[in-house]
């Protein structure tokens, strides 16, 4: 994303791309038009300096609820035909997410908004998840259609159909569909489910990492594989080691203590290899 250009702290642009609370003071004493602009302005062109950390999203829709605001300019923004060039969420993402709580506080020209999003813009599917929180059963069903005709029905389609089902962070849309009385939308999203839990399934059949009944000489294998893609596993395979070693192990591990190599720079392990050696039986 880029660096965001922020307004001096003392001017009401500045105030209100910082968040501070003061800014909403001197935007709702200040002449509304200069207000109106500001709000806008710090809502069409996000001003976080990371958007995934940072909330903002409320303030500004207190703010347009305060100021009476219209959203002529968001949905000017959302479908500018700079949306089907620029498809990374940090576009739309803070104008989206503050029709979401607009809608929550009963804008109806909030919701339909993002309904109209949804169904033909770009970032559809966090409009999709704005409404799954606000929207009822009857409008979400309406976006069945549109939003399932963005995925062909070839092989390639259906598989990334089923991977945004599988990965969708509000799953109430996709459950409503699944029951949908239009067969062809039910069955559709019925099977996209089936194979994103398939899939989930095989994901979890196949674990990276170490599982019972590794052997030790596994788990030097699975930590020299991590030191050659510069991964530091030495603290994990040291707890693995004392989960799978037996007594039988103890003549190799003492070997790999005594004989084996640390990752130039690597911090000393936590827990040393010799810690895993079971004790000898006596």
């Amino acid at each position: 994303m880029f660096d965001p250009v922020i307004a001096p702290s003392g001017t009401l642009l500045g105030l209100l791309q910082r968040g501070r609370g003061d800014g909403t003071l001197h935007a709702l004493t200040a002449p509304r038009p200069e207000a109106l602009a500001a709000l806008n302005h710090c809502v069409l062109r996000d001003p976080r300096h990371d958007w995934q950390v940072e909330n903002r999203s409320l303030y500004y829709a207190r703010l347009y609820l305060d100021l009476h605001g219209d959203l002529a300019a968001i949905e000017a923004h959302l479908f500018d035909p700079e949306d089907v060039l620029d498809t990374e969420e940090s576009r739309t993402g803070l104008a989206l997410a503050v029709l979401g709580h607009l809608a929550s506080y009963g804008r109806r020209d909030a919701l339909d908004l993002l309904r109209r999003y949804a169904a033909h813009g770009t970032n559809w599917a966090w409009a999709l998840d704005e409404l799954a929180l606000r929207d009822d059963d009857a409008g979400l069903r309406a976006l069945a259609a549109p939003v399932l005709a963005r995925f062909t029905t070839d092989a390639e389609g259906e598989a990334e159909l089923a991977a945004t089902v599988r990965d969708a962070f509000e799953p109430r849309p996709w459950r409503l569909w699944a029951d949908d009385p239009r067969a062809a939308v039910a069955a559709r999203v019925r099977a996209a489910q089936e194979a994103g839990s398939f899939d989930r399934w095989q994901r979890q059949m196949r674990p990276g990492g170490p599982r019972p009944g590794w052997s030790v000489r596994a788990v030097f294998a699975w930590a020299q594989e991590g030191v050659e893609r510069g991964a530091a596993l030495h603290v994990p395979a040291a707890r693995c080691l004392a989960a799978v070693a037996g007594p039988e192990d103890r003549p190799e591990i003492v070997r790999a203590a005594q004989d084996g190599t640390e990752e130039p720079g690597a911090p000393p392990c936590a827990i040393s290899p010799t810690a895993a050696i079971p004790p000898p039986s006596t």
